[in-house]
């Protein structure tokens, strides 16, 4: 599994963009469909060409997604909400970990 990790904030849109090192290490560009799974802490974003039966979205040619607004309201995510966005090279996905807020 990689390492590659960066930190991500959503826009007010529901739009996050993913790192181009990740991108490019799963071949994501323009007009690539995404499946998106929700999980407790976060979001799994899987490359997809068949029917299914998730939430998609569809990339930019900078990266970006437009996570669901119905998935944004399940999760409680808004644009204070941080992520972290790592590569998972063997399921050949984008994860997205909710992360804490900082008390203090």
């Amino acid at each position: 599994m990689s390492q590659t990790k960066e930190l991500r904030r959503i826009r007010k849109s529901g739009h996050l963009t993913i790192p181009k090192s990740i991108r490019e290490q799963l071949e994501i560009s323009d007009g690539d469909v995404l499946m998106i799974m929700e999980q407790p802490l976060g979001l799994v974003m899987k490359p997809i060409n068949e029917e299914h039966i998730y939430n998609e979205s569809i990339v930019s040619n900078n990266g970006k997604v437009n996570i669901p607004i119905e998935i944004r309201r399940n999760l409680n995510i808004n644009e204070e909400t941080h992520f972290s966005v790592r590569l998972d090279k063997e399921r050949s996905a984008v994860i997205l970990e909710i992360l804490e807020e900082e008390t203090g």
